[in-house]
């Protein structure tokens, strides 16, 4: 989902976005700070979830999917927030 934001917004960069890491393509390719800081934040808790020892141990998956459904909402907002702009000439 945030690669395929990214690819959207940044088309000319396609190829170089989809092998890229993600944590590298949420610092060099997402530009809204709210989208951005719930990605890195996700990033941090599934990799987390991998690791024996947990860096973030009062967060589990139940707030990686607020998380997720956070960035969905963020990208939303954003995408309407431009269309109206752009339909209104605001």
């Amino acid at each position: 989902m945030v690669k395929d934001y990214a690819i959207k917004a940044h088309q000319e960069e396609t190829e170089k976005i989809k092998v890229k890491p993600l944590g590298k393509c949420i610092d060099e390719y997402i530009d809204y700070p709210k989208i951005k800081s719930m990605a890195k934040g996700a990033v941090y808790l599934g990799n987390d979830e991998t690791h024996y020892v947990r860096k973030w141990e009062n967060k589990d998956i139940k707030d990686l999917k607020i998380m997720i459904n956070l960035i969905l909402h963020w990208i939303e907002i954003e995408k309407l927030t431009q269309q109206y702009e752009q339909d209104m000439h605001l």
